[in-house]
């Protein structure tokens, strides 16, 4: 008998796959604190309650199994989901809290490895030492998002998988339905990217009914609620917890004054720092923003279109998306998706292709809580503070690589264009060429 040889790089995956889930799964029981929000939310949905009133919360919670032990911070873990995410999630609900759990971090483990080896298998042949390294590095770096229970490490591995499935034209009905499930249930995480997608033209009706889709599951669920008696004021108990969050000191409070502002990825974490009034550092923020979508645009539309361009102009988009609004430092395992990229572009240009994948790692790793935690411990937080370079230094210097990293992004789809289609060594192409139009 014949045995086909083992793949090592994905034996790689594989191991870190399994280190994930071996250690996520040592805390899982202990933890999973953003699970429990979507979790009782959802059953709100399913049973008439309100989902973003801590008081109806906690009996549903407690009706399904959970401990007060369990129970989240609200003033820190405020609701602020939408609609969509527990329709969504609505059949995990069905579960007692102790079955949902165990099952929610299988689920999202899983997902996650198959995420990350999807990832490893679009990557082009050459330096494939380099995409595992990267790929294994994303996976053993996500055992947080697990142990939290976090509803991103879900998003995220839906949107890379539906990403790849739409890259490699294959099974792009399945790839659209988790695209869809994705974004109802974080549509901020994979909302650019099934836009570039029909912007490109790429699969565009499937991605047209991804975005339709949503939109249908989000009135659903607003009209369910709205249905039932003890659930129809969620609009304005939701709009009081965002501005609950939004507050000084809240959850979101970008401002360097909040320390629970350490973990922002968004833009306002750094212009609220050279900006006191929330209407000006927001508008400088989407100032900024419009202005690098701007700059994308115009490097995209005017490269050559070849398969490489996508995979790096999505390297691009999963940093963009991370600038607008709210988003937490987990949800910078969407840079997963940007691994294919990172190989391409050190690949044709060795010196920036490796300044970016440090940069990617560095931007994934988060070092400021550890750096705010040293300076309080050393009574030196209030001199930092007091030094608005410094502050963006020691504590958003992950935010400030976010920039650089767009920038180079940039360059690299730019050096791309000048290169050509002639330029391409046919071996780099691992798959058929993405179809312009389906």
């Amino acid at each position: 008998m014949k045995f086909t040889k083992p793949d090592l790089h994905l034996l790689v995956v594989c191991i870190a796959s399994l280190v994930l889930l071996a250690v996520g799964g040592a805390r899982v029981f202990h933890a999973s604190n953003d699970f429990v929000l979507v979790y009782a939310g959802a059953r709100c949905l399913v049973h008439g309650c309100e989902p973003y009133a801590p008081s109806q919360l906690e009996p549903e919670f407690f009706q399904a199994g959970g401990q007060p032990s369990d129970l989240p911070s609200w003033q820190i873990d405020v609701p602020v989901y939408p609609p969509s995410t527990f329709l969504a999630l609505a059949p995990i609900a069905l579960l007692r809290f102790p079955v949902a759990r165990l099952v929610w971090f299988l689920l999202n483990g899983c997902l996650f490895a198959i995420a990350a080896g999807l990832i490893l298998s679009i990557c082009p042949p050459p330096h494939r030492w380099l995409a595992t390294i990267m790929v294994s590095f994303f996976v053993l770096t996500a055992g947080i998002l697990l142990v939290l229970g976090q509803p991103a490490v879900f998003a995220i591995s839906l949107v890379v998988i539906g990403s790849c499935l739409f890259l490699r034209g294959r099974f792009v009905p399945l790839g659209a339905f988790l695209l869809l499930l994705s974004l109802a249930v974080k549509p901020q995480i994979g909302g650019f990217i099934v836009l570039y997608f029909l912007a490109q033209r790429i699969y565009w009706r499937y991605a047209a009914v991804v975005l339709a889709g949503a939109a249908l599951l989000l009135l659903c669920a607003s009209l369910i609620l709205g249905h039932h008696p003890r659930s129809a004021g969620w609009a304005s108990t939701l709009r009081a917890n965002l501005s609950a969050t939004l507050s000084p000191g809240g959850s979101a409070d970008p401002r360097p004054a909040n320390p629970q502002a350490i973990g922002d990825e968004n833009l306002q974490a750094l212009t609220s720092i050279f900006i006191s009034n929330a209407g000006q550092f927001n508008a400088a923020a989407y100032a900024i923003f419009l202005a690098l979508f701007g700059a994308g645009m115009l490097v995209v539309l005017r490269a050559n279109r070849v398969p490489e361009l996508h995979m790096v102009a999505l390297g691009a988009l999963s940093i963009l998306t991370l600038m607008p609004i709210y988003h937490r430092f987990y949800d910078t395992r969407l840079l997963l998706l940007s691994v294919p990229a990172v190989v391409i572009v050190f690949q044709r240009r060795r010196v920036l292709g490796t300044v970016i994948a440090v940069l990617t790692v560095l931007t994934a790793v988060s070092v400021q809580y550890r750096v705010q935690m040293f300076l309080l411990q050393q009574g030196k937080w209030q001199s930092v503070l007091a030094n608005k370079f410094l502050f963006v230094l020691l504590l958003r210097h992950q935010n400030l690589l976010m920039l650089i990293l767009f920038l180079l992004y940039l360059a690299a789809i730019f050096s791309l264009r000048l290169s050509g289609p002639a330029a391409i060594d046919p071996s780099s192409i691992h798959e058929p060429a993405i179809p312009a139009h389906r």
